[in-house]
């Protein structure tokens, strides 16, 4: 699940850097969403929640990629 949130990090910054947002911006933005999403992961394990969670993620992405993806 760490790759998945730092793959969405990386992500989140080149965006961030391609539409013009100077350095302390991008890095005030990045802290914010990986609290929100550190809170959140914590929060769905405690709770015991986070494997229904991924389970609706893998079938979300099986869905797409062997179903919608072949009729585009």
């Amino acid at each position: 699940m760490e790759i998945i949130l730092g793959v969405f990090a990386s992500a989140l910054t080149q965006w961030l850097k391609k539409y013009g947002s100077n350095e302390w911006h991008t890095l005030a933005i990045l802290g914010v969403v990986s609290l929100l999403i550190a809170g959140l992961y914590t929060s769905l394990m405690i709770t015991g929640y986070w494997s229904l969670v991924a389970q609706i993620l893998v079938v979300a992405g099986a869905t797409y990629t062997f179903i919608i993806q072949r009729f585009e």
